[in-house]
């Protein structure tokens, strides 16, 4: 893949592209950067044209002027409009799948077709979700990540996925690289401090008009109630956090949405099943 720094801004964007054909922009999750679809768009790039950043805040990206998924959307409407797309079809995972939901909400002129893999809509369990209000402690996650940050994103890598073994020595040190500075742990904690304080603001408005529930999502502050856009849900099966039981409530919000089920696959989809996902894409579109 060719590789490129494109800048929004003063954001610089780190690109990766190949192929030609339909726009495909791939958006990657914690903790992980946009090396974790390399398989999956080695396929895609056959007949499509594959586009990785590393998402604003990851990686070797700069960093957004705030951690909120709104924001990041612009951003990422205003890199294809840098890269000479007027519309893409949107994949993303985890924080990924926050973000291209949100270009859905906000940019639907942008989003010709949303793909998303185990990331949740509106809704999730924080008592699965523990580590969401772990982050959210102050000066103690960076600690940790200062202490032991390769054990913590080895062990989130292991603990999440089914097939273990896509996650070697080699691939974990990728990770692990990519969050071994300060500044780089802080500014993925944003993103889960910024969405929970949003969440617990709307927590608080709802409770006093007797409804309300905490959600950090990424979604809060959206535009748009409802995504129009043509959706796949590639859902990993097997993981313990976003589990399958989000789906029906996926399925609520978004009734047109389609749904491809990968049984082996736990929560990092994009490298323990990246020939089904790109499969169940490359049909999509």
């Amino acid at each position: 893949m060719k590789e490129r720094m494109v800048h929004v801004d003063d954001i610089g964007i780190f690109t990766r592209e190949a192929g030609d054909g339909t726009p495909i922009l791939l958006l990657h999750g914690f903790p992980q950067t946009g090396h974790c679809w390399h398989a999956v768009a080695d396929n895609l790039a056959r007949d499509h044209h594959v586009i990785v950043p590393d998402v604003p805040g990851f990686g070797r990206s700069g960093r957004a002027p705030d951690a909120e998924a709104g924001t990041v959307a612009t951003i990422l409407d205003r890199y294809l409009d840098q890269l000479g797309h007027e519309r893409a079809v949107v994949v993303g995972h985890d924080w990924g799948g926050a973000f291209a939901f949100r270009m859905a909400l906000d940019h639907p002129q942008r989003v010709e077709k949303l793909v998303i893999t185990n990331s949740p809509f509106r809704e999730m369990s924080l008592w699965r979700a523990w580590y969401v209000l772990y982050f959210n402690i102050p000066v103690i996650p960076e600690l940790s990540f200062r202490v032991a940050g390769d054990r913590i994103i080895a062990g989130a890598l292991k603990r999440a996925s089914s097939n273990k073994a896509v996650f070697d020595e080699a691939t974990v040190r990728i990770y692990q690289d990519a969050y071994s500075t300060k500044e780089r742990v802080q500014s993925a904690l944003a993103y889960y401090r910024t969405t929970t304080r949003r969440s617990l603001q709307k927590q608080v408005r709802g409770r006093l008009k007797g409804r309300g529930s905490l959600r950090p999502t990424g979604l809060e502050g959206s535009k748009a109630r409802r995504i129009t856009a043509p959706t796949l849900l590639v859902w990993g099966m097997k993981d313990p956090v976003l589990t399958p039981a989000l789906i029906p409530g996926i399925k609520r919000d978004i009734p047109q949405a389609e749904v491809v089920e990968l049984a082996g696959s736990g929560h990092f989809v994009p490298e323990e099943s990246p020939e089904a996902l790109a499969g169940a894409i490359r049909a999509f579109v």
